[in-house]
């Protein structure tokens, strides 16, 4: 019991540290509302789910190779870049989903759902900190403890987002872009981290030791 206590803590902290996907959530729910910010957190649940299944069937090992370590950093690292310039360049504060028409509001959420996802698979590092986690629960626990986690992790998430929902009626258009900017800025930051690990990785391989 003890154990799955320490599982859920550990869980709920890490998710709190800044990342692309707590970044994602805030800056959403900031933006659009607490409905956003549960449909980027959905989508970013998804992606806990895939990394989850991956450790649970014994798969990890399969993604956790160099070669194939390059290639997702190289297209998480593309991605997050994406990202970041669609905040800092592309996106749009006066937007309003609450006026705009049935099927325009219906892509507009959907989109959130998909990036929330994508967002958090690009970042191929998280199922070796999912595995590492979930290491010592391998011989027992194994499904109790995947669930553990993934309220912990959902707890976080849904505690940032009331934050962020009580907080955004102080948020205008000014400030709501200094939020992207300063979001771009990050997501910038994690692309350039994963394009260097894929590098290493890339190098590695062709070149071994």
């Amino acid at each position: 019991m003890l154990e799955l206590l320490s599982l859920a803590a550990v869980g709920f902290i890490t998710a709190l540290t800044p990342g692309p996907d707590i970044l994602f959530v805030l800056r959403n729910t900031l933006g659009y509302g607490a409905k956003i910010g549960f449909l980027s957190l959905f989508g970013i649940f998804c992606g806990w789910i895939i990394f989850l299944s991956l450790v649970y069937f014994g798969f990890a090992h399969f993604i956790q190779g160099t070669l194939i370590q390059g290639i997702l950093c190289t297209v998480g690292g593309i991605y997050l870049g994406y990202i970041s310039y669609l905040l800092l360049f592309k996106a749009n504060p006066n937007v309003d989903l609450n006026q705009t028409d049935s099927k325009t509001q219906f892509h507009s959420t959907y989109t959130f759902m998909i990036k929330g996802m994508f967002v958090n698979l690009s970042n191929p590092k998280a199922i070796l900190f999912f595995g590492l986690i979930i290491t010592p629960f391998m011989d027992k626990h194994l499904e109790l403890s995947i669930l553990v986690l993934l309220i912990a992790l959902t707890l976080a998430f849904i505690f940032v987002i009331f934050i962020a929902t009580f907080f955004k009626k102080f948020i205008n258009n000014a400030l709501f872009r200094l939020i992207d900017r300063v979001c771009g800025i990050v997501f910038i930051i994690f692309a350039i981290l994963l394009l260097m690990s894929s590098y290493q990785s890339f190098t590695l391989y062709f070149n071994p030791i």
